[in-house]
């Protein structure tokens, strides 16, 4: 292995508990671009979430609380394009999804100096995971 040629948008971060089930919040599908830096109409690279740890919103539901006050985390649904396609944004929002066969890897985040690697998401690839495309 070389230190130098390490791609970080790749890296899996493999010390952190992650949660077994998400409840999506919010959903925002993203275009493929073009080498002009030009969105592709018509595609999807990755379909971005936010989630909410279904067994702590479910806690929370119980004792009488509202649970749209827990704090989101971020989800990237990744695959094949055509079954990214296959996944309609309106049927994810409020939908549990199995978070087995997620990674956990850094995130660009933008800043106003630029932006960096300063955080971290979760990475399902629908195309590999027994959830297909289905969201469930």
């Amino acid at each position: 292995m070389l230190l130098g040629k390490a791609k970080i948008a790749e890296v899996v971060i493999s010390n952190v508990e992650v949660p077994k089930m998400a409840i999506i919040q919010s959903v925002n599908k993203s275009p493929r671009y073009s080498e002009e830096g030009e969105a592709i109409q018509g595609s999807i690279a990755k379909i971005s979430c936010q989630f909410v740890d279904a067994e702590l919103a479910k806690l929370i539901q119980k004792s009488g609380a509202d649970s749209s006050e827990v704090k989101t985390y971020p989800l990237e649904l990744v695959g094949n394009e055509q079954d990214l396609m296959g996944i309609e944004a309106n049927n994810l929002i409020g939908s549990e999804i199995k978070l087995d066969d997620s990674k956990v890897m850094l995130k660009w985040e933008q800043g106003r100096n630029g932006g960096g690697w300063r955080g971290l998401k979760l990475v399902l690839n629908v195309s590999d995971s027994a959830n297909g495309g289905e969201g469930k």
